[in-house]
């Protein structure tokens, strides 16, 4: 009887290890994604390249002029309205998993329309792509916020970047990002990154940050908010209310 035993065991076992090497098999070919614990050095500065490179921030007029104006405590005054703020959250983070989003291309047809076909993520004849990273919210800088612990942010990406890059640079970092209110892409809970992706960089360890997806931009953007330190003595000065007018059918600041 024991004999026996031990033969249905030894049996189970390895039927146990071949399923075992079936589900990481089928793990591996599905998630493009997989994560390691922490970025390298070498990572992180890949990733820096590839933000930089991306083309996202295009020529568009924003109503942000710099980081000072997506914290708490700017708001803008639409046509004499109730000052509301310019995006949703301004967020210090920690980056515990970096997964796939969505997968997109898009083609003008002859009436100037713009058709929009879903592909699988790794389709090379995507244009754009959805990174979708899961974010330990730090530090809001905002006392009167109600973000949750915990978040999911949707990073745009052209298609030119390597997802495997931006991947491997954000698992396990401290980020600091400039975010959109849910619902502009998939995951529809998820908060976009603004500006096209733009407004999103590593913190480095002694608290300083760069946004390298403004590229040129980027010292006139940060307007020497380039710690967290610095970005939380701002976000503590008096609130400041920009009035905008649309009288004209365009927008215009009046500062």
């Amino acid at each position: 009887m024991r004999k026996t035993r031990v033969i249905l065991a030894s049996a189970i076992a390895v039927a146990g290890l071949l399923v075992g090497a079936a589900v990481v098999d089928a793990v591996r070919t599905s998630d493009v994604l997989t994560a390691p614990a922490m970025a390298s050095a070498e990572d992180v500065q890949r990733l820096q390249d590839a933000l930089s490179a991306q083309g996202g921030v295009g020529d568009a007029q924003w109503v942000d002029h710099t980081l000072r104006e997506t914290l708490p405590n700017f708001k803008v005054s639409w046509d004499g309205k109730p000052g509301v703020r310019i995006f949703a959250a301004t967020v210090e983070g920690r980056v515990h998993d970096v997964r796939p989003g969505s997968s997109y291309h898009d083609s003008v047809s002859g009436d100037d329309t713009i058709k929009r076909e879903e592909l699988a993520f790794d389709d090379p004849d995507a244009n754009w792509r959805v990174v979708v990273l899961t974010v330990e919210v730090l530090n809001d800088f905002d006392p009167e916020g109600e973000l949750p612990s915990e978040i999911e942010v949707a990073l745009w990406l052209d298609g030119t970047t390597d997802p495997e890059v931006i991947r491997k640079g954000f698992q396990g970092q401290r980020i600091f990002a400039v975010l959109e209110e849910p619902g502009r892409l998939e995951p529809p809970h998820a908060y976009p990154v603004a500006r096209n992706g733009a407004l999103i960089g590593v913190v480095r360890e002694d608290g300083s940050l760069s946004l390298p997806g403004l590229d040129v931009e980027e010292e006139e953007y940060l307007g020497g908010l380039t710690t967290i330190s610095a970005i939380v003595a701002a976000a503590k000065e008096p609130e400041t209310v920009l009035h905008i007018s649309t009288e004209n059918g365009s927008w215009v600041r009046t500062d």
